[in-house]
């Protein structure tokens, strides 16, 4: 009796940093992650005897081992994400990798890089359901697709921007080549970049105030006016100008296309912060991988204009030691990012003087007899009336 009153004690006193409530509701810990896993067991049984693994096994012991991933908190062992975990270790894996050579480096960032990316993406994008919907509340029903989220590709850029700061700090600031000048230009430019792309998620504003059910005449009115509609997926009263978006589930006035990376979607809210954020970013990476290389190589003054120019002449130490190893693969991989930022920003600045929203703008190339988006007669109109609406 007593041994029975000092167990029922001890699982309803609170958590230590290593114990958990497990999926079936039992008090565990987490070194005992890899005891009684019954999914494991048949999984290896069937491997054993050469008989093929079924689904319902597959997610079973995928559904045990991320419910058992878990890391040390306060209060209770907190789960951690495999795909947080996937982009916080590729990161890193990644940059290391291409400190060895040259032609590691350009391995890594020209074709590991983009495959992973490639493979993540269409990974979430096959995980899209179906979800049964009713058409415009009637009982005629339809099969609505919905993307699978991740922050797989957000903590990737964030762990990518913290990595790229730490060696710049660390690893080439100490080559005493950069004046302080330059070195807050490029932090000015880095916290406006940081902090618009912050106000894209804070300013992200998604739905709209559902149809009231004592105004049924007052909604007729309306939806007949043609100023509101019914959005077809999730069945609320939406403007004329607004989209559904099949990853947030939500519908977005003037929805201009979800950014993976940011983990939102752009609309006419936030899409001025996202090219300002874009803007300085670019000239953030660039002008930050332009003094690494300054200082790893050796550079050389070029008359440019009837300016100066100190540009990288040649790097004969550039893998001479971990300092440069680590200067240059962050310089590369800078370099990268900075291409990628540039495709994003001249992809919103065509559509900004086009005047259409980006994923409008495959489908109006596609139209016959609509206008070219490089018309200079609009142009002017379209950029003022994108920044100062």
């Amino acid at each position: 009796m007593l041994i029975r009153t000092f167990y029922k004690r001890k699982d309803d006193s609170a958590l230590c940093c290593c114990e958990y409530i497990n999926e079936d509701g039992e008090r565990s810990h987490i070194l005992a992650a890899f005891c009684n896993c019954e999914a494991a067991d048949e999984a290896f049984d069937r491997l054993i005897k050469l008989n093929p693994v079924d689904e319902r096994t597959t997610k079973k012991l995928w559904s045990t081992v991320s419910d058992r991933f878990r890391i040390p908190w306060p209060g209770g062992a907190r789960r951690v994400p495999f795909d947080i975990f996937g982009a916080v270790l590729l990161v890193p894996c990644i940059m290391l990798l291409a400190c060895i050579s040259w032609a590691m480096a350009f391995i890594s960032y020209i074709i590991i890089f983009p495959a992973v990316i490639f493979s993540i993406h269409r990974l979430f994008r096959k995980k899209a359901s179906l979800q049964s919907a009713s058409l415009y509340g009637s009982s005629e029903g339809k099969r609505v697709k919905k993307h699978a989220r991740t922050k797989f590709f957000l903590v990737w850029l964030l762990v990518s921007v913290f990595l790229l700061l730490v060696i710049y700090s660390t690893q080439v600031i100490p080559y005493l080549k950069i004046s302080p000048y330059e070195n807050l230009v490029l932090v000015i430019f880095m916290w406006i970049s940081c902090t618009s792309m912050y106000l894209v998620q804070a300013t992200s504003c998604a739905g709209f105030e559902p149809r009231s059910t004592a105004d049924e005449q007052l909604y007729g009115e309306i939806i007949e006016s043609g100023a509101w509609r019914i959005c077809g997926e999730c069945e609320k009263q939406v403007p004329r100008q607004a989209s559904h978006c099949r990853t947030c589930d939500a519908c977005y006035l003037m929805r201009d296309h979800h950014c993976l990376w940011l983990d939102t979607c752009i609309s006419c809210v936030n899409d001025r912060w996202f090219v300002i954020g874009l803007w300085f970013g670019l000239l953030s990476l660039m002008y930050g991988s332009h003094l690494s290389l300054t200082s790893v190589c050796h550079p050389k003054l070029y008359d440019l204009y009837f300016t100066m120019v100190m540009l990288p002449h040649h790097c004969p130490d550039a893998f001479v030691n971990f300092q440069s190893r680590l200067a240059i693969s962050g310089t590369c991989y800078g370099i990268l990012m900075g291409i990628l930022v540039a495709i994003a920003l001249i992809q919103q600045l065509v559509c900004v003087v086009g005047g259409v929203r980006l994923r409008d703008y495959r489908h109006r190339r596609q139209l016959p007899g609509q206008s070219s988006l490089w018309s200079l007669k609009y142009a002017f109109r379209n950029c003022l009336h994108f920044w100062w609406r």
